[in-house]
Formats: C-alpha cells, structure tokens, sequence
C-alpha cells in the first residue's frame, strides 16, 4: 500500500457501496477527500474493482465513484470476521469534499 497523502479524519458514516446494482451497508471508520475505510457488513470486495458508494450527508444523498485499494485479505486478517475495505475516490462529489472540511 502507499503513503496516504491526505489526512483521515476519524468518522463514521454509514453507507452502501456496491457494483452492478447489488449494494451492501458498511461504515467509514476514517475518510478524506479522495479516501475511506470501510468496514463492509456482509462482503468484501476484490482489490481494483470499480464500486458506486452512497452515503447521506445530512439530508442529502451523495452518490461517488470508488476503487478498491485494498481488502482484509491483503492485511491477512479473517475476511469472515474483519471485513475491511480501503477505498481511493478519484472525483469525490463537492458535497462529500465540503462534509469533510466541517469535520476539521
């Protein structure tokens, strides 16, 4: 994995994230601008697939675009009992950016 170059903030968000319109919740457990951690409820997700995260900020639902950087199984931890997920997010929606901001 590389050096991060964004600061996370620690956050929990939940979501739903998922490809080819089947979605499963999970929860940010630290985000950035162009970056999350997911603790994915029910599945993980193979390294370099594209998945549609959707996230409510506020009132509002955001939808984005994300690639898998990483899963458990790179980390060597159980997939069944340590479901987690790195995810990089190349365009993030202004709305998640300007979130992000009022945490800090």
């Amino acid at each position: 994995m590389e050096n991060r170059c964004e600061p996370r903030s620690q956050h929990a968000i939940e979501l739903l994230f998922g490809c080819n319109d089947t979605f499963c919740p999970g929860t940010t457990l630290n985000i950035s601008p162009h970056g999350m951690h997911i603790h994915a409820e029910s599945r993980i997700v193979p390294i370099d697939r594209e998945i549609k995260l959707l996230l409510t900020l506020g009132s509002e639902v955001v939808g984005m675009r994300g690639i898998v950087c990483w899963n458990c199984e790179v980390l060597g931890l159980d997939p069944e009992a340590d479901r987690h997920l790195g995810i990089y997010i190349p365009d993030p929606h202004p709305d998640y950016v300007t979130y992000i901001r009022s945490l800090n």
